[in-house]
């Protein structure tokens, strides 16, 4: 019998009739991310497997928790074993799954978000990276989060800082900027966080695309730039920025000829509210300019606090 590891590396060369006959690019990335889901819930490890891109990195809810793909397929391979998958299901997915072809003509990279319905910790939000390798699409960067509405913020977090306080958590280690790329994306999101800090609307909202998207930590906070200049305007305007500074970074140059779409995770610290996780994606314009298009802000709750602070996020809600 093949072992759970083999079956899915042979999984990884069998396509997908069912992405294969989608329409558009976007749709059938999407259709890789429910069958994703769709294989953990029912703990099929090998379908589920065949979702992961060979170059995985999945980052969990606690800054520690970065996986490659032969790590997580080890944590998953006695869950799933064992029959107890996860069930993450997309809410309303065609409200509230986005899916964002990469400016190549491959059209074999998309960056997604979408927001999840957890059986186990309510609701969850996930950011990433897919690709494409014939006429499959694959998972190759995931952050999953647990966001924490605004009227729990301020006591969450203070909660959350408590906690890492006594209890410190390593941040995992991530990709360093080692290409020309990720240096150039790296240089904008510490501009981004200067420009911020520094209440300079006019700095920050430049270094992002024209049709960027930003998502904030409740749910609920999922702007297109001008909705979030709208929002973010009038508090820069009388000098009140905000101050998250990063203390560890990953870069990932995606793989197209372009060379010119950088999928990022940050771990970051805020006076205000302690750790905070910064995920998205910078692009490469015409005019050879790095841009932010995608910023997913979020406070990771660590493991030892996620079940009851899920459980009371998820009360706050009925």
């Amino acid at each position: 019998m093949l072992s759970f590891a083999a079956a899915a590396a042979l999984a990884l060369s069998v396509p997908d009739p069912a992405t294969s006959r989608s329409g558009s690019p976007e749709a059938a990335a999407a259709s890789a991310l429910e069958a994703m889901h769709a294989a953990a819930a029912r703990s099929d490890g090998v379908a589920w497997a065949d979702r992961l891109a060979p170059g995985l990195v999945w980052v969990g809810n606690e800054t520690s928790e970065r996986w490659d793909r032969e790590a997580f397929l080890g944590f998953a391979a006695p869950v799933f074993a064992r029959g107890e998958g996860w069930v993450y299901s997309a809410r309303d997915a065609g409200r509230q799954r986005h899916v964002t072809l990469a400016p190549d003509p491959c059209a074999c990279v998309a960056w997604f978000d979408e927001v999840l319905d957890s059986a186990t910790y309510g609701t969850a939000r996930g950011e990433g990276l897919l690709v494409r390798d014939g006429e499959t699409w694959r998972v190759l960067r995931y952050a999953l989060s647990y966001p924490i509405p605004n009227d729990l913020a301020n006591g969450m977090t203070a909660e959350i800082k408590a906690f890492e306080a006594a209890t410190p958590i390593s941040d995992a280690p991530g990709e360093v900027a080692d290409t020309p790329e990720e240096e150039a994306a790296a240089a904008v999101l510490d501009a981004l966080h200067g420009a911020a800090s520094r209440a300079d609307g006019a700095t920050y909202f430049d270094l992002f695309t024209p049709d960027a998207t930003y998502i904030g930590t409740d749910v609920t906070e999922h702007w297109s730039i001008a909705e979030f200049r709208a929002y973010a305007e009038p508090y820069f305007n009388r000098g009140r920025g905000w101050t998250y500074t990063p203390r560890s970074r990953s870069l990932t140059l995606a793989p197209l000829d372009c060379r010119c779409v950088v999928w990022f995770d940050e771990a970051l610290d805020s006076q205000s509210y302690g750790t905070s996780r910064g995920t998205g994606v910078l692009v490469r314009g015409d005019d050879g300019r790095w841009r932010i298009a995608l910023y997913a802000l979020t406070f990771p709750i660590p493991n030892a606090l996620a079940r009851d602070m899920t459980a009371r996020i998820r009360a706050a809600a009925q």
